[in-house]
C-alpha cells in the first residue's frame, strides 16, 4: 500500500467517527427536546455546540502543523475524539451533552484542518480528487452508522451507542499511530499575509463558496426537518433510515466522484453540486409531504461526498497557486465552515420558533444566492487562468 494511502485510510477512520457522532445526535433531536425539555433554540445550541470552537482550532492548526507535524496533530484529535465521546455516552443532563459535543468538536475541528492537510500534501496532485474522495467515502461510511446509532441510542441506550462509537474512535488512534509522518510542511513566518494570499485566488474563493452554501442549506435541513417530522409522527427509526440510505449512497459516490473531479475538474463538479445543495431549502420552503421530505434526507448524502471530493482539491488548488501551505487555506475554510455551522442553526432556530420552518428555510435559500453568484464568477475567473486550467477542469 502506498505510504500517502496509509495516511488517507488513518484521517477516514477519524471522518468515520466525526460524521458518525454528527449524525447520530440528529434523529435524536426529539428524544433530546424531551427529554430535557428543550426548546427549538435550545436544540440549536446542541447542534452548534459541535463547531463552536472549530475556529480557533483550525487557526491553531495553521501555526502548529509546520512545526509539530500533521500526524502528532491529528493522533492527539483522534485520542481527544475518544474521550469526549466516552462522556457523551455517559451524559445525564443537558449541560453534560453539550460540553461533551464542544469538546468533540474541538477534536474535529483539527480532523478536518490539520488531518485533511496532510492528505492532500501527501498525495499526488493528479489523485487529490481520488484521495479526498475517498476519505468523503469513508466520512458517509460514517453517516451510514450514524442514524443507526442514534436508533441504538433510542432503544439499548447511550452507554451502549455511544461506547461502541468510541470503541471505534480507539482503532483510529492507532490507525493514525502506525501512519507515516509524509511531507514536512513549511512554516508560515507572516499568518495573517499567507491567509490573504491564499484567500484572493479564485480557487480559494470558490472552495469558500461551497462551504458557506453547504453549510447554510444542510445547517437549516439538519435542525429542521428532523423535528418536523418528530412533530408530524414520523419515528426516530424512520429519520434515521433517511439518513442512513443517504449516506450509505455517499459512501458509494465519493470515490467515483473523486475520480470524475480528477478527470474533468474539481470547479465544474463543485458548480454542478453546489446548485443541488441549494435546492433543498427551496424546495422545503413550500412544506412538502413527509414522504419528499425523507427523500431529501437521502440525496443529501452523495451530493455532500460530491462536495468534500470538490472543495478540497479546489483549496488545495489554491494555495499551490498563492505558494501557501495547504493547512493554511484548509485553516481559513476551518473558519468560515465552523463560524457557519455555529450561527446558521441558532440563527434558523431562532427564526423557525419566531415564525415558521418555512420562512427559516426560504432565509437559508436566499442566504445561499449571493455566495452561488461568487462561485459562479470564480469558477469563470478558473476557465480564464492558464495556470489554473488544467487542474481546474476548464
Amino acid at each position: 500500500m502506498a505510504p500517502y494511502r496509509r495516511i488517507t485510510l488513518a484521517v477516514g477512520v477519524s471522518m468515520f467517527v466525526d460524521a458518525s457522532l454528527y449524525l447520530a445526535v440528529l434523529p435524536l433531536l426529539p428524544r433530546y427536546a424531551e427529554q430535557f425539555n428543550l426548546d427549538t433554540f435550545q436544540i440549536g445550541v446542541v447542534v452548534a455546540a459541535y463547531p463552536l470552537s472549530v475556529p480557533f482550532v483550525s487557526l491553531a492548526c495553521i501555526v502548529l502543523v509546520p512545526r509539530i507535524g500533521a500526524r502528532r496533530i491529528s493522533l492527539w484529535s483522534a485520542m481527544l475524539m475518544t474521550v469526549a465521546t466516552v462522556i457523551f455516552a455517559w451524559s445525564p443532563n443537558a449541560a453534560v451533552l453539550i460540553l461533551a459535543r464542544f469538546v468533540q468538536g474541538f477534536a474535529s475541528g483539527s480532523i478536518w484542518t490539520a488531518s485533511m492537510s496532510w492528505v492532500t500534501d501527501n498525495a499526488p496532485p493528479e489523485h487529490r480528487g481520488r484521495e479526498s474522495g475517498i476519505v468523503m467515502g469513508m466520512l458517509s461510511a460514517g453517516s451510514v452508522a450514524g442514524p443507526g446509532i442514534g436508533a441504538l441510542a433510542a432503544t439499548a441506550g447511550s452507554a451502549v451507542a455511544f461506547g461502541l462509537v468510541a470503541v471505534f474512535s480507539a482503532v483510529g488512534v492507532l490507525l493514525t499511530a502506525l501512519a507515516p509522518a509524509g511531507r514536512a510542511v513549511a512554516s508560515q513566518s507572516r499568518l495573517l499575509a499567507a491567509l490573504r494570499a491564499g484567500a484572493r485566488q479564485p480557487a480559494t474563493i470558490a472552495a469558500l463558496a461551497m462551504s458557506v452554501i453547504d453549510l447554510t442549506a444542510f445547517g437549516a435541513v439538519d435542525v429542521l426537518v428532523p423535528l418536523r417530522l418528530g412533530e408530524r409522527g414520523t419515528s426516530v427509526e424512520a429519520i434515521a433510515v433517511a439518513f442512513a440510505l443517504g449516506a450509505v449512497l455517499g459512501a458509494a459516490i465519493g470515490p467515483p466522484a473523486g475520480r470524475l473531479v480528477d478527470r474533468v475538474g474539481p470547479a465544474r463538479v463543485g458548480l454542478v453540486v453546489a446548485v443541488l445543495v441549494m435546492l433543498n431549502p427551496v424546495i422545503l420552503m413550500f412544506d412538502p409531504p413527509s414522504g419528499v421530505q425523507l427523500a431529501l434526507l437521502v440525496v443529501a448524502g452523495p451530493v455532500f461526498a460530491a462536495v468534500g471530493a470538490s472543495m478540497f482539491p479546489l483549496s488545495s488548488l489554491g494555495a499551490d497557486a498563492a505558494g501557501v501551505s495547504h493547512v493554511t487555506v484548509m485553516g481559513l475554510m476551518g473558519v468560515v465552515w465552523a463560524a457557519g455551522f455555529a450561527v446558521v442553526p441558532l440563527l434558523i432556530g431562532a427564526v423557525a420558533q419566531g415564525s415558521s420552518p418555512s420562512v427559516a428555510f426560504a432565509l437559508s435559500a436566499l442566504l445561499c444566492f449571493p455566495t452561488l453568484i461568487i462561485l459562479v464568477r470564480s469558477v469563470r475567473v478558473l476557465r480564464l487562468s492558464p495556470v489554473t486550467a488544467a487542474h481546474a477542469g476548464d
